[in-house]
């Protein structure tokens, strides 16, 4: 069987996104669960639609890297590594890597969990936002990340599969030590029974490349006829044109590009011309040795 996850990303993000993705659920679209980024504006918005719409499935995307001039949840005297000299996230991965220390990366997981778990919603897995958790550059977050999925029973979107990996990486081919280290983190999870995906995708080209919806519906459909057996995670980011986030980034035409997706009955019949088993987080038949306690 080929099973697969369609999550959103972002929710929480903008009001704009907060209000694409509900579209979504409300339509029945394929979306199987949305990731809440708890340290975000709209995250109370998100939160309010979420309690007040049983359609809505949420996960945790774990913020600890922005490019919006964003705040960790705690304050930045609690968590100063993880924060530039104006008291926001760093821009990019790397900065990140060079400058984040491990017990404050946990205690702002652990912030950003409890302040979604706390205001009455359920959590059914965790993601990491703009991948800073894999373990991509010299340092690595994994063991802490899998180890907070585990006391909470969440599972991750983290790949089996490395080449699904390699995917997100810029180097090639990858290093060694990356290799093993991923060999490892899957074995990490699996003594943990944290649920992991078997592949990874997204449709990751600029909007010089694809530069019409027709494309970019193309190119999605090209990604379902070629998933392989196994759980699969395509995540996208739905949106609508009226954020304000819009206005300075020439790829968000692809944000609302995959809103359209999302709501389009085509895209849903290729789906099932296809026999991909749409599935959860909840209930994808992940292959671990033990579940996390709940």
């Amino acid at each position: 069987m080929r099973y697969l996850i369609i999550n959103a990303d972002d929710f929480g993000g903008c009001l704009a996104t907060n209000q694409a993705i509900e579209n979504i659920f409300n339509n029945d679209g394929p979306l199987s669960s949305t990731t809440i980024m708890a340290s975000f504006p709209g995250a109370k918005d998100a939160l309010n639609r979420v309690k007040s719409n049983p359609k809505i499935r949420i996960g945790l995307h774990i913020t600890t890297v922005s490019d919006s001039c964003a705040q960790p949840l705690l304050s930045p005297e609690k968590v100063p590594s993880l924060v530039d000299d104006q008291g926001n996230f760093y821009t990019t991965v790397e900065e990140f890597y060079k400058h984040a220390l491990a017990n404050e990366v946990i205690e702002e997981m652990e912030a950003q969990y409890k302040y979604i778990v706390n205001s009455g919603v359920f959590l059914s897995h965790a993601d990491s936002h703009m991948g800073s958790l894999y373990g991509t550059f010299d340092a690595t977050f994994i063991k802490e990340t899998l180890d907070f999925c585990a006391r909470y029973g969440l599972a991750f979107r983290y790949p089996r599969n490395i080449n699904s990996l390699s995917n997100f990486i810029p180097m090639k081919p990858l290093p060694l030590p990356l290799i093993a280290g991923h060999e490892q983190a899957v074995a990490y999870a699996d003594s943990l029974g944290v649920g992991l995906i078997d592949y990874m995708i997204t449709q990751a080209q600029s909007h010089k490349i694809i530069t019409s919806y027709e494309k970019l519906k193309n190119a999605y459909q090209n990604i379902i006829a070629d998933l392989s057996e196994g759980v699969s995670e395509v995540f996208m980011h739905p949106s609508l044109i009226s954020s304000p986030n819009a206005k300075n980034n020439p790829n968000w035409c692809l944000r609302v590009w995959e809103y359209k997706l999302l709501m389009d009955d085509d895209f849903k019949k290729h789906l099932e011309k296809e026999e991909i088993a749409l599935t959860t987080y909840q209930d994808a038949p992940f292959t671990v040795v033990n579940m996390g306690a709940k």
